[in-house]
């Protein structure tokens, strides 16, 4: 650490001074940089905003401008005189009366008395019709009293038929007419005649369909009933599924006028009818009309809607407004909203004067809503942001877009205005593309500047960690040689210091026995191979790095190297007070190995056992085959090894923190060489280790060679 500190001492001046060249003017220049660019972006913001409002001022009464000028069209006196005229077939419906196609809303006209002349209406209130006031003591009046006796008293159906037939011709209108025909019809029915009477309530249903029975409903739905029944007594099911799929969609389209109870009633029973019938799928045809006619939205039904909409919202509003003006010969225009209970609309309406018989009506639109944001104001202002390149949205209460869904957030960039003239309940939102384009050039040319100004601050930084790391590199470096020339010296000094004590004992003690004269050299002989050993490890390594290291494989079998090198080396492992458990399998075939490599090998992985076992002194070397490998394993029961330090254990001149292998001496060499060795011979090493319980190395080399 004190190399360390002194060569980053000694290289201070010179980060300094790179740092102070390149650093600090490249900070200076990009917040100059930075600094325009917001000042540039506050300028055209200012000048497009100014513009902004004038633009959205205009594009708001071109809005109003428009629907005004298409209220005054729609509301124009002239179109609604064309309406009452005797025999307008169009009297009847809400839409397309002045406009072909046009759906922007649903048009109505108020008489005097402020009743509904258009959409025209059924009576609510229709009761049995009376004509005996009309009829007096006619022979049709007559006739028709002693057809009911006979139908309702006595039951004599037959003859009843041919007193209502005598009644048809007794009759004085064609109202008569028709109520003589149905009691015939009915007779014919319950006397079973039904081909009688299937005609009788044809002629009813198509030449008299518009006449209303003494209930008040259209002959056109009662007589077609009467048809299903005929059809359903002579088992003619399909056809009687037709005739009521056909009387569905007419009532429907509105072919006859009734109220909005009878029409409810008239389509549940009919809807039930045609879905028991259609239950079994007998009649795929028909199921598929019926299906069809259903899933269509019925005018009708809107046109119902909009006569209840008139007489409990509409009609009380324009008598309220009424009620605060002052009516003259002029053309009076207004418009006010209406929140009903299922809709929000618009009602514009004109007071007619002298609108027909020197009277004054009432002529009105309503507005669909939905229309207008989706169409026609949508149009008005997509043209307008054609011609301005503004753009335009419309947004609701909630600053929600009413056209998408989404939500809109008026921001500084955003002029929300208020439609005035026109009630409508929602704002009008205009922004300028090009503040938000100088928003985004800004952002980008800030993001790039300070990009390019961070890969400068990154890059001097860059370097001045490269300084700092090739110094720190360089002292560990010389940390580390330094503990290796330290721990080799010891290491070489322990076999030479016994090799000269056993050389002086046998050079000065000249009474010695043949047997320690026998162990002195022993101990010389071992101990110099242990030299010769530690020498070979120190020059391999340098061979290796230098990458000089070769080695020569030949065919052999290794066990015998392994037997012979364990038993060379059990007389130190005996001295050092272990005990040596071998299991050498011989059945292992011949390959191509190093001897002298996988020596070394097992001799460090020894040395390792010894020197980390400092209590329990027991070392188990086991060579076994496994599947295509040859496995060497040696176990010690030792001081293990720390998980963390596992994978580190193969690096050169790696000394683990954990101080009892700190303090035990050491090249830190020895298990480097041992997995260049066996990557050599194309195996591979593994370690399997507990702390305080010892460690496991396996070597597996394959039979086959290199």
């Amino acid at each position: 650490m004190k190399i360390f500190n002194f060569r980053i001492l000694t290289h201070r001046k010179t980060i300094f001074i790179f740092l102070l060249a390149i650093f600090l003017p490249s900070l200076i220049a990009g917040y100059l940089s930075l600094r325009t660019f917001p000042k540039r972006r506050e300028a055209v913001r200012n000048l497009l905003e100014s513009n902004l409002w004038i633009s959205g001022e205009s594009a708001l009464r071109s809005v109003e401008g428009a629907l005004l000028e298409y209220e005054q069209e729609v509301l124009n006196p002239e179109k609604f005189n064309s309406l009452i005229q005797p025999g307008n077939i169009y009297k009847s419906h809400y839409v397309s009366l002045l406009h072909s196609g046009d759906t922007t809303g649903q048009y109505f006209l108020l008489n005097t008395d402020f009743n509904i002349v258009i959409p025209e209406k059924a009576d609510d209130n229709t009761t049995v019709i009376q004509f005996e006031e009309e009829t007096g003591n006619s022979r049709f009046a007559q006739s028709f009293k002693r057809a009911e006796n006979l139908e309702y008293s006595r039951k004599n159906y037959a003859r009843a038929a041919e007193l209502y037939r005598e009644c048809a011709s007794y009759s004085t209108s064609k109202q008569h007419h028709v109520i003589a025909l149905d009691g015939m019809g009915r007779c014919l029915l319950s006397s079973g005649r039904y081909d009688e009477a299937y005609n009788v309530y044809s002629a009813l249903s198509g030449n008299y369909g518009h006449f209303l029975n003494r209930a008040g409903h259209p002959y056109g739905i009662v007589a077609v009933f009467q048809l299903y029944e005929i059809a359903r007594e002579k088992n003619e099911i399909e056809k009687g599924l037709e005739i009521m799929v056909s009387l569905y969609k007419k009532i429907r389209e509105g072919t006859w006028t009734i109220s909005r109870p009878v029409y409810d009633f008239y389509i549940s029973e009919i809807e039930s009818i045609l879905n028991n019938g259609l239950s079994g799928g007998q009649f795929p045809v028909i199921q598929g009309t019926y299906t069809e006619t259903r899933e269509q939205q019925s005018p009708y039904r809107q046109t119902l809607l909009f006569t209840d909409l008139l007489e409990r919202n509409i009609v009380p509003g324009i008598k309220e407004k009424l009620s605060f003006s002052r009516i003259n010969d002029k053309f009076i225009q207004e418009r006010f909203p209406l929140a009903s209970e299922d809709k929000l609309c618009i009602v514009s309406y004109a007071v007619l004067p002298d609108f027909q018989s020197e009277k004054t009506f009432y002529g009105g639109f309503c507005w669909d809503l939905d229309y207008l944001k989706d169409h026609m104001i949508t149009d008005i202002i997509n043209d307008i942001s054609r011609d301005t390149g503004l753009n335009f949205k419309l947004a609701d209460e909630g600053d929600g877009n009413i056209t998408s869904g989404d939500e809109v957030l008026s921001g500084e960039e955003t002029l929300v205005l208020t439609f005035r003239t026109f009630p409508l309940p929602w704002k009008l939102l205009v922004s300028h593309p090009g503040i938000k384009a100088i928003e985004k050039v800004t952002r980008r040319e800030i993001f790039f500047y300070g990009v390019l100004l961070s890969v400068i601050v990154a890059l001097m930084l860059f370097g001045a960690v490269m300084i700092a790391r090739d110094i720190s590199r360089e002292a560990e470096t010389n940390r580390l040689k330094t503990e290796f020339v330290n721990n080799i010296s010891h290491e070489l000094k322990t076999p030479l210091t016994l090799i000269r004590l056993y050389g002086e004992t046998l050079e000065r003690k000249e009474n010695l026995t043949d047997k320690e004269k026998k162990e002195c050299y022993n101990i010389i002989t071992k101990e110099s191979e242990r030299l010769s050993h530690m020498i070979n490890n120190v020059l391999d390594f340098s061979r290796i790095e230098t990458g000089r290291k070769e080695f020569n494989l030949k065919k052999g079998y290794l066990q015998d190297v392994i037997s012979d090198t364990l038993e060379s080396y059990s007389y130190h492992l005996e001295k050092k007070g272990f005990t040596i458990h071998s299991d050498i399998a011989r059945d292992l075939p011949e390959m191509s190995f190093d001897g002298e490599a996988m020596a070394s090998v097992l001799v460090n992985l020894l040395s390792n056992a010894i020197k980390f076992s400092p209590e329990e002194k027991e070392v188990t070397v086991k060579l076994f085959r496994d599947k295509g490998n040859a496995v060497l394993q040696v176990a010690d029961k030792g001081i293990g090894i720390v998980p963390g330090e596992v994978s580190r254990v193969f690096q050169r001149f790696y000394r683990s923190e954990n101080k009892p292998v700190s303090e035990t001496r050491g090249s830190g060499l020895g298990l480097t060489l041992v997995k260049h060795i066996v990557d050599a011979h194309g195996g591979r090493i593994d370690v399997e280790s507990e702390v305080g319980k010892g460690s496991t190395f396996t070597v597996n080399i394959p039979l086959g060679g290199n």
